[in-house]
């Protein structure tokens, strides 16, 4: 009864100045709301950044030219660079499914009035089974395309979205554009979406033969990596192995001498993504959590303020009995009423803001139920730890000296 009773004075010492309640919740709003919003792009970064490398496929090697070191100074080793004669060896490996070599660059891709600044990758036909490409119109080309060096294109869902709107770009002409080269291509056909949004998505793409790219767009020889398909995941370590064995024979590296590649496992490569992108997470949660402390602040401010202001009050309660603990109570639990209300307008708020920030600004961004707790139980514990103070302040007012106040 007596904690219903605290309970109901608390409400109404909030409700004779609803202003003031207002304005006292307004940091621990803006502060809610930044930690849901902050941790909201923070986690759909991750999602999406994530959801594209797994679609890749989970057997899946990337090997890359490495950096070699000179004088201590760490060099590109051209000589040593990736070629499709090394995918044509790995491709021979016990374990290994599929090698696929890739040419990567960017072009402007031009149809009629509409044009994309995309990711253009030259490889060949394995490179659709090895990344698990599925097709939703047309074909993927063939290897008599590449031995031919033919001018022809497979679309990601983006750019044919982009370039073709809804007409089926199957058949007709894109037009790539790769500094001063200008190469009109055939659609074969268009890649079914992987998900995915921003920089590197799978479906913001062009792939095409590795010839024809080498040989009308980047007038290299060199390969910017081979992907790597293993028969299966248990067998991964087995082919990483046999692959550095044999390109650093090829590449007649000395027993002592460094690798010129690197070869980066796919599940390796999102467990360093995932902690990578769980550290900004955290960095942006951090960064938003200190407006969080301020309405805190502000909410201490207002509760000694408003001990000040009930000085008399507080006299005349303990002069009829009133214990310290219940005086404890009664402010301690205003504190935590107006954080907590606050918090509840901040997630609201949040939640406005994380949907605004995914159709506006382009920035994936994914609301979960850890963010919504930990910015309601953060805003009750601002209550709890800003509020003792002034309700500590407030129970040590000695009866006779509270009620003399004026």
């Amino acid at each position: 009864m007596r904690s219903k009773r605290i309970l109901q004075m608390a409400l109404r010492a909030m409700g004779h100045n609803k202003s003031r309640a207002f304005l006292t919740m307004l940091g621990v709003i803006i502060g809610v709301s930044a930690v849901i919003m902050m941790l909201s792009i923070g986690a759909g970064t991750q999602q999406s950044v994530t959801g594209s490398i797994s679609a890749l496929g989970t057997n899946l090697l990337t090997i890359q030219p490495s950096f070699q070191r000179s004088g201590g100074v760490a060099t590109s080793n051209q000589a040593r660079s990736l070629t499709l004669a090394d995918a044509d060896a790995i491709r021979s490996l016990e374990g290994v499914k599929a090698a696929a070599p890739v040419v990567s660059t960017r072009a402007q891709a031009i149809v009629g009035e509409n044009n994309t600044n995309t990711s253009v990758v030259g490889t060949i036909p394995e490179y659709q089974s090895s990344t698990s490409i599925e097709m939703s119109g047309g074909n993927f080309f063939a290897q008599i395309e590449v031995d031919q060096w033919e001018k022809v294109v497979v679309l990601g869902a983006t750019v044919a979205e982009d370039l073709f709107a809804k007409s089926n770009p199957v058949g007709q002409t894109v037009q790539l554009v790769v500094n001063r080269a200008r190469v009109n291509c055939r659609v074969l056909g268009v890649m079914a979406s992987k998900g995915g949004g921003g920089m590197g998505s799978q479906d913001d793409r062009i792939v095409m033969p590795i010839t024809t790219v080498q040989k009308m767009l980047t007038g290299s020889k060199n390969v910017n990596q081979i992907s790597v398909e293993a028969v299966s995941t248990d067998q991964m370590t087995v082919v990483t192995n046999r692959i550095t064995q044999l390109l650093r024979a090829r590449h007649d590296i000395q027993p002592s001498g460094t690798n010129d590649f690197s070869i980066m496992n796919q599940q390796d490569l999102l467990g360093t993504v995932n902690s990578i992108l769980g550290y900004f997470t955290i960095l942006l949660a951090g960064i938003a959590g200190i407006s969080l402390l301020v309405g805190g602040i502000g909410i201490m401010n207002i509760m000694l303020v408003s001990v000040t202001e009930r000085t008399r009050e507080i006299g005349l309660r303990k002069a009829i009995g009133a214990l310290r603990r219940d005086i404890v109570a009664q402010f301690l639990i205003e504190a935590v009423l107006l954080a907590t209300a606050g918090g509840i307008l901040g997630i609201g708020l949040g939640f406005l803001g994380a949907y605004l920030i995914a159709s506006f600004a382009g920035l994936p961004a994914a609301v979960t139920a850890n963010s919504v707790l930990l910015g309601l139980f953060f805003s009750m514990g601002v209550g709890v730890f800003f509020g003792y103070y002034p309700a500590q302040r407030a129970a040590n007012l000695k009866p006779i000296d509270a009620l003399r106040y004026e």
